[in-house]
């Protein structure tokens, strides 16, 4: 570190005449405060950053704990195969943000909201024509300037394999279009945790269409960091399980951590909690019932569990997260919440033990209150 200082010090010759004029006591003094300078940034780079993810039913939550938010992103821009970027940011958010001096970082996703999935033709478009890549890329610069915003974040999901490099490709020449306009840039990553597809079915179809795209070391060195997206290890089309088990979350961080530094990772945080049921729709499904699973409040659960039959919920200290269950018309549905204060406590020490620069999280004021408390202990700590 000193001799990163000296050459600092030593950068053409009028530094030179200058720092020569100094006597030896005031050479050391100044070493000692560059050192300690360079140390007190070293240290401040290592603080927990708090990422709020941002859907608009979140805002009085937001609003509440915006002292310990560092970057905001808003879900709200949306951009179609063909470049077309649409969306906007709340007034209100702009507005809270610029007053708490906290930074916006919007996501730019190729989700469609009238189908309630990301779209694979829409980043297949938007990556491999382009004409579509430098539009969006210019909608992006433009978004930037319009709101005065910190940067974007890049969320694309359900991209297939097959356009892994386009995908490098589109992320490194929107991050230098962005970088040169003074703009930060971050993008989303689907879990992983080996390189191989692992055994069955269901992984194959995960690692070709969800999970392969993503080139992380790449990505590690393009941008300010990457979020992973380290929740629904369990969604409608699995079995039922948690949407984010202790042992799992633990070998995602760990895959990731090969690729891209500690520095350089936000940790998505799972904070809801799911209900698991049977449904019937012939027309819909091929054998006309299967498993299902929906997002559902802690009081809509707790009231399930005091109507019916079955398992109030337990903590299962593996997985560290809670597990029910009921019985209604003959079948078994069970839950799991991960928006417990128990649990997210759980969540932090993993983020202590491997460094990592932020948490990401997807509030929405049903989480128990407790856990804003365990953010600030931890960050002050």
């Amino acid at each position: 570190m000193f001799e990163q200082i000296l050459n600092r010090m030593n950068k053409g010759p009028a530094a030179q005449r200058s720092f020569s004029k100094l006597p030896s006591w005031g050479m050391l003094a100044l070493l000692f405060l560059l050192f300690f300078c360079d140390v007190h940034r070293g240290l401040a780079q290592n603080e927990l950053e708090v990422h709020f993810s941002y859907r608009p039913g979140a805002f009085p939550t937001l609003q509440e704990h915006i002292d310990q938010v560092d970057i905001i992103l808003p879900a709200v821009f949306f951009v179609n195969k063909s470049g077309v970027v649409f969306g906007e940011i709340e007034s209100r958010v702009l507005g809270l943000g610029k007053e708490h001096q906290v930074k916006l970082m919007p996501q730019i996703k190729n989700f469609d909201a009238n189908r309630g999935l990301f779209r694979k033709d829409w980043a297949h478009g938007v990556l491999t024509d382009p004409a579509a890549r430098a539009r969006t890329i210019h909608s992006m610069l433009h978004l930037c300037k319009k709101y005065r915003l910190w940067g974007m974040q890049v969320e694309f999901e359900n991209v297939h394999i097959d356009d892994r490099e386009a995908l490098t490709a589109f992320y490194r020449a929107a991050a230098q279009t962005l970088h040169e306009n003074g703009y930060k840039i971050s993008i989303s990553a689907v879990h992983r945790t080996q390189d191989h597809a692992g055994p069955g079915t269901y992984s194959k179809w995960m690692m070709e269409n969800w999970r392969g795209a993503y080139d992380l070391k790449a990505f590690g060195k393009i941008g300010e960091f990457v979020k992973i997206t380290s929740y629904a290890q369990h969604t409608r089309r699995t079995t039922p399980g948690p949407s984010q088990s202790f042992t799992w979350l633990e070998k995602v961080t760990q895959y990731f951590l090969r690729f891209i530094p500690s520095e350089k990772l936000s940790l998505g945080i799972a904070m809801g909690a799911y209900h698991y049921f049977t449904v019937a729709n012939p027309n819909k499904y091929y054998q006309n019932a299967r498993s299902w699973s929906r997002s559902i409040s802690l009081t809509e659960m707790r009231s399930l569990l005091e109507q019916y039959p079955g398992q109030s919920l337990i903590w299962d200290p593996t997985q560290k997260t809670f597990f029910g269950f009921i019985e209604r018309g003959g079948l078994l549905e069970w839950f799991f919440a991960d928006n417990d204060v128990r649990s997210f406590e759980t969540k932090l020490d993993l983020v202590e033990k491997y460094k990592l620069r932020a948490i990401n999280c997807w509030f929405s004021g049903d989480e128990d209150p407790r856990m804003w408390e365990r953010i600030k202990e931890f960050r002050n700590n």
